[in-house]
């Protein structure tokens, strides 16, 4: 016969060995949080230029996120962020679609990396939609969508000439996380 004291023990031994240690699955959403950001802008480059012939170029972009808001991370306000990308584009569109690598360092000193996220844009705007994120809201996706600022008139002459090599443009809505 087993002691109370010896019982308890291989109670409590079964209980620690039964417990679960956590799984390796992807993040729950309700810890991954999200972010929208409202009112930002973008300037885009392309190298070289994109002009009326479908061409290889290299895009990078960037720019102020706007004004930011979340509810898990009140104090993130705002960031800078940057895209990056090669994709095939032609004048006055499409640019793209392309995988782009877009860096939002945001102003309470953290970083999110979306990578793999699907780059559209045209001369008169641009969405973004999927990737994978690393850093804050990792786990998470990304959505945005904004307006070229530029002058229509001033971006046909570009594409006429020696090609467009750059353009602003709005960020109508930037979302990171859980959306």
């Amino acid at each position: 016969m087993r002691s109370p004291l010896m019982q308890a023990t291989v109670a409590a031994a079964a209980v620690i060995a039964l417990s679960p240690l956590g799984t390796a699955s992807a993040a729950d959403p309700s810890d991954i949080g999200d972010i929208t950001c409202h009112g930002g802008s973008l300037t885009v480059q392309f190298n070289p230029g994109a002009t009326f012939f479908r061409s290889t170029v290299r895009m990078s972009a960037s720019g102020e996120m706007g004004t930011c808001s979340s509810s898990q991370h009140p104090e993130i306000t705002g960031g800078a962020v940057k895209l990056e990308a090669s994709l095939t584009a032609n004048c006055p569109g499409p640019f793209g679609p392309g995988y782009v690598k877009a860096t939002i360092n945001w102003n309470d000193g953290t970083k999110t990396v979306i990578d793999q996220t699907i780059f559209r844009g045209d001369e008169r705007s641009f969405s973004l939609e999927g990737g994978s994120t690393t850093g804050r809201f990792a786990g998470g996706y990304a959505r945005a969508n904004g307006r070229t600022t530029s002058n229509l008139i001033e971006i046909s002459a570009a594409c006429a000439s020696a090609g467009l090599t750059s353009y602003a443009s709005t960020i109508n809505e930037f979302a990171v996380g859980d959306i």
